[in-house]
């Protein structure tokens, strides 16, 4: 069932048509009321923004050219070697071209996600940790240190800073062309909607399709036999994004249950990763914490500052966010007996109390949130009456529990991986029979789950969502782990997209969905590249869309080895020399916006 396609080649033209004739209308939206205090603020932060990094565009074009030249004095056909991975935000920029650069610089880290972030570490030793946040912020201020950063010798002229700090100039840029091009697509009307069309048969057959292609092309085998494996982990995201991106081009709103038991699955793999980096690794550094919070939140931030958009729209980030912050707090609190199984009992258990009087008791969660309203508050223009801060609400509560559940899986964890070697070194028709009994015992729950939980209607689904998410999880982890042969093997290709996650979920809003020209609005379009051909401008607009995700999860990986390294003092030096630049920024945007324009 669902819109026939010519109906919607149909649809497509009208919508363009009726798009071309209010595009001016719609961004009137975005210059409302100068006398509105918020509006101000959106509006100047936006124009800093875009001052910001015309700017950058400028510098990394200059940092180009002279690099171009260098090498051409220097150049017999030889390779010359790149300064440009020197961060843009170190500090001890080498003063020289020739000399040898002061800063440690570690790799990439090319992994996403909880699980990932547990490995973005990997350079330091196990058992290595710095003091946690509270204890290692430092002196926030120091002159000597701000002007040794590669900004601020650039902007005094120095060139070898430019020279130096080329490859980072050049990320900043290619980060702000794609902001730029988010803000062209969603905002200026240039490319006109379609709305959206759903046909059951269309969506099964392309996620089925998309599967039988990675299935055969890209099945590989893993060097680990443990459940829950880094490879697994990214595949089981990586299918749930493709279906959950399906549903929202698509608008399978009868996939909805579905949905919300991907997005738990999701909030538990945060549960389960951070708790098992901080237990195993008892790293509680602020290196690390704020490096997980610069994965989370960097691509997201300047999202919202350029679209004027409101945190919340996003919900994925300020969720992940604040359930990573459960789980850090949570074992840092007498990390010393993080080893003790009363002591994770105790802390799981005031996990659970806590997370029932935050959302169950009525006032307590508007009393611990109203400080956070302006940064948590969204309101969508189709409902402008509705409490601001009910989406949060909503949102955050529906997963309340189940990354307290993950948590408990990461501790159990060992014993589960001793629980499969032991069945695996059975005789064949024991281990066949074991294996048989957990699989139909298995297969009897998730039937009683799907007659009696997954068919409610979405309204009374959403009401026992908390408490019984963790049941389709648990089953998929007993099955997708059953025998060795299954721990064993992963399709590649649902991995690489398991790691991009972050990227596609925001960049879906404004270059493959549309809000039509409206700040804040939901995704209820479709980008229209090629109107009145819908099956055409799905294919062209997926491909540009992955592949810009692609592209910003590697800046957001090369920034943070240069804004956030390993050092508390550097990352301290970062943030308030980030904070004048922003300042900085607005004012300017003021003049430009509210004084010049």
């Amino acid at each position: 069932p669902g819109i026939p396609w010519s109906a919607a080649r149909a649809g497509s033209a009208r919508a363009s048509d009726t798009h071309r004739r209010d595009t001016m209308s719609d961004i009137v939206v975005e210059s409302m009321a100068a006398g509105d205090t918020m509006h101000v603020m959106h509006s100047s932060a936006q124009m800093g923004c875009f001052l910001i990094f015309a700017v950058v565009c400028a510098l990394s074009a200059m940092a180009e050219t002279a690099h171009a030249r260098l090498h051409g004095r220097n150049g017999s056909g030889k390779r010359e070697d790149d300064l440009g991975d020197l961060p843009l935000t170190a500090t001890g920029v080498s003063k020289g071209v020739g000399d040898s650069p002061l800063v440690d610089v570690s790799r990439r880290d090319e992994e996403s996600g909880a699980r990932a972030a547990a490995r973005a570490s990997a350079d330091e030793s196990v058992g290595k940790s710095g003091p946690p946040v509270a204890e290692s912020l430092g002196p926030l201020f120091d002159a000597r240190r701000l002007a040794q950063l590669a900004p601020v010798r650039i902007a005094l002229g120095d060139k070898n800073a430019l020279l130096a700090s080329r490859g980072t100039l050049r990320a900043w840029a290619e980060f702000g062309l794609v902001l730029a091009l988010f803000y062209f697509a969603d905002r200026t009307g240039a490319i006109p909607d379609s709305e959206k069309s759903y046909s059951r048969d269309l969506f099964l057959a392309l996620f089925a399709a998309l599967a039988a292609y990675g299935y055969r092309t890209s099945l590989h085998k893993s060097t680990t036999h443990a459940p829950l494996n880094r490879e697994q982990t990214e595949e089981w995201k990586g299918w749930m994004q493709v279906l959950f991106l399906l549903y929202h081009y698509f608008k399978a709103t009868e996939a909805y249950n579905a949905i919300r038991l991907f997005i738990a699955a999701y909030v538990w793999m945060t549960g389960f990763g951070n708790f098992s980096y901080y237990y195993v690794r008892k790293d509680f550094s602020a290196p690390r914490f704020w490096q997980m919070m610069w994965r989370l939140n960097f691509f997201v931030f300047f999202t919202c500052l350029v679209m004027r958009n409101d945190y919340t729209l996003y919900y994925i980030c300020p969720m992940h966010t604040l359930f990573t912050l459960f789980v850090y707090v949570s074992l840092l609190a007498y990390k010393e007996h993080n080893d003790k199984n009363a002591v994770v009992a105790a802390k799981v258990f005031v996990c659970v109390v806590f997370a029932y009087v935050l959302w169950e008791v009525p006032g307590v969660f508007g009393f611990v949130f109203k400080p956070f309203q302006f940064l948590l508050k969204y309101t969508d223009p189709t409902k402008p009456d509705v409490d601001p801060m009910h989406e949060w609400f909503f949102r955050s509560g529906l997963d309340r529990y189940v990354w307290i559940y993950g948590m408990v899986c990461a501790y159990c964890h060992p014993r589960y991986e001793s629980l499969l070697k032991w069945i695996d070194k059975k005789p064949s028709a024991a281990r066949v029979a074991i294996q048989s009994l957990m699989a139909g015992f298995t297969l009897l729950v998730l039937y009683w789950y799907h007659e009696n939980i997954y068919v409610l209607p979405k309204l009374e689904y959403n009401k026992v969502h908390p408490y019984t998410s963790w049941i389709p999880i648990t089953c998929f982890i007993v099955l997708r782990n059953l025998t060795q042969t299954l721990r064993n093997f992963y399709v590649e290709l649902f991995c690489v997209c398991g790691k991009i996650t972050l990227e596609t979920y925001i960049s879906q809003f404004h270059i493959w969905l549309s809000t039509a020209n409206v700040p804040n609005g939901q995704p209820s379009k479709l980008m229209s590249l090629v109107p009145g051909y819908p099956l055409v401008n799905f294919g062209v607009a997926t491909v540009a869309y992955v592949g810009i995700s692609h592209r910003v999860f590697a800046l957001t990986n090369e920034l943070k080895v240069a804004c956030v390294p390993n050092d508390t003092r550097k990352i301290a030096a970062h943030a308030v020399l980030g904070a004048l630049i922003a300042v900085g920024a607005t004012a300017a945007g003021v003049v430009v916006v509210h004084v010049l324009m």
